[in-house]
């Protein structure tokens, strides 16, 4: 009975920390970077698209999923009118700071299931420091600082809770209907959203395969609906033909971009890719075949899937002459280098070899440099980002208060929307210009910060 307080003790303490550090870690940045302006898809999809029509009384239902480029944005939409509702202004900084919940929400989940597993002690303490790295920094800061950008923490949110469910309640029936309704609405939050279903079918079959059981009718009906929704989430994607110039040409290019995106926090080589990705396509048979699957292995491996394929799926979409990761795409990756880092810790628990247990110090060391390294580039995007923020708000003030159309007329990001004569008609909408924020050009705050 003690052991089970004091693990709950545990485990209550450091989730709390987990939670406590990524919350304070992105309350700083949104607190020092982020403005109450909105800025560019916000004014068309949150703004026009959606509150304007929500306070005129024209909004549909079927408004709230209908496709946004190639994605439908269902989850962000509705968070959007809740905050409305809740504060009665269009604030982007509202929306950013909550955010941060939803954000540190799922690390604090992780966190959870592994104490209370017990899988969190020793050498595994090591996978905190992965856990808390990819999303207490700021290397996401498009997500991070604009909060209509909330359906990247759905999508990750939602994949998860259904990847712990089919890992640790497969065939409880609320479990089931449970885990389809997440992959439902993991298809209407991102067009990626479709590769939660398919992640969460192939943890029933490891599932199945770990118990060493014949494949039963229930495991098989369930694969097949998870499929089912995959494909249907394919076959409703829009075709944007603007983007068709973006995927790759080829296997080359395909190839070509994999290695550039799963190398990253890393940039500008494909070799780290090896190191990131590969411990997971190794560890994962092995168990398999030695018939040592741990449920927590088996929500790893499909935390490594899901996050592979995403990354497969940028790399065909935007394959075509890649020459950078966006901030934006970079957190899809987090599960998936959690899910590597506990495979390189169980590939040290499990083999004496000191050959094979030097890969647990490669891995931290590679991935430890390349966030290292990359924050300062990041914080360099950060503080661009916020300069530019500041003439934005700066330009759009001047146009409230004079009418002046040259205001609008500016270089490229300098203003909060790439049309200066759409954005007018916008910032003249009488019903817009109500629910605006208060904007002022705060000159205590510098970029500099």
């Amino acid at each position: 009975m003690l052991n089970r307080y004091s693990n709950t003790t545990r485990s209550v303490i450091i989730t709390i920390f987990t939670f406590l550090v990524v919350t304070l870690s992105r309350l700083y940045y949104v607190g020092h970077f982020a403005v109450p302006l909105p800025y560019w898809d916000q004014w068309d999809a949150e703004g026009d698209f959606l509150l304007r029509p929500w306070i005129q009384g024209t909004l549909k239902l079927r408004d709230l999923w209908q496709p946004h480029n190639e994605h439908r944005i269902f989850p962000t939409r509705v968070l959007s009118l809740i905050i409305f509702e809740v504060t009665g202004a269009w604030n982007n900084l509202t929306e950013a700071r909550f955010n941060i919940l939803l954000a540190a929400a799922i690390p604090a989940l992780l966190v959870w299931i592994l104490c209370r597993r017990g899988e969190l002690f020793g050498i595994r303490l090591l996978l905190l420091v992965v856990v808390i790295a990819q999303f207490a920094l700021p290397f996401s800061f498009e997500n991070l600082l604009i909060g209509f950008q909330s359906q990247f923490y759905f999508l990750i949110l939602f994949t998860l809770t259904s990847l712990c469910l089919a890992t640790f309640r497969p065939f409880h029936l609320s479990t089931i209907l449970l885990v389809l309704l997440l992959s439902v609405l993991s298809v209407l939050t991102m067009a990626s959203g479709l590769l939660t279903s398919l992640a969460a079918a192939c943890v029933y079959l490891l599932n199945w395969f770990s118990n060493s059981q014949k494949l039963t009718a229930k495991t098989l009906i369930i694969s097949i609906l998870l499929v089912s929704i995959t494909i249907g989430g394919y076959l409703i994607l829009p075709q944007i033909a603007a983007n068709q110039v973006y995927r790759a040409r080829n296997l080359s290019d395909l190839m070509s971009a994999a290695g550039y995106i799963l190398s990253w926090p890393i940039v500008g080589t494909s070799l780290p890719a090896i190191v990131f990705w590969l411990p997971a396509c190794i560890v994962i048979p092995m168990l398999m075949f030695r018939k040592k699957l741990t449920h927590i292995d088996i929500l790893m491996a499909g935390c490594f899937l899901w996050s592979l394929s995403q990354g497969l799926a940028i790399a065909y979409g935007r394959g075509q002459e890649l020459t950078e990761v966006a901030s934006r795409y970079t957190e899809l990756f987090s599960l998936g280098l959690i899910g590597n880092a506990w495979f390189v810790i169980r590939l040290f628990e499990i083999l004496s070899n000191r050959w094979f247990q030097i890969t647990l110090p490669i891995y931290f060391s590679v991935f430890l440099y390349g966030h290292i390294t990359h924050y300062s580039s990041d914080m360099h995007d950060i503080r661009r980002n916020y300069r530019l923020s500041l003439m934005q708000t700066a330009n759009v003030s001047m146009y409230l208060q004079t009418k002046d159309k040259s205001f609008l007329q500016k270089p490229k990001w300098q203003t909060p929307y790439p049309d200066p004569i759409r954005l007018q008609h916008l910032l003249d909408d009488p019903t817009l210009l109500k629910i605006l924020p208060t904007l002022t050009s705060d000159n205590k705050k510098t970029a500099s910060e």
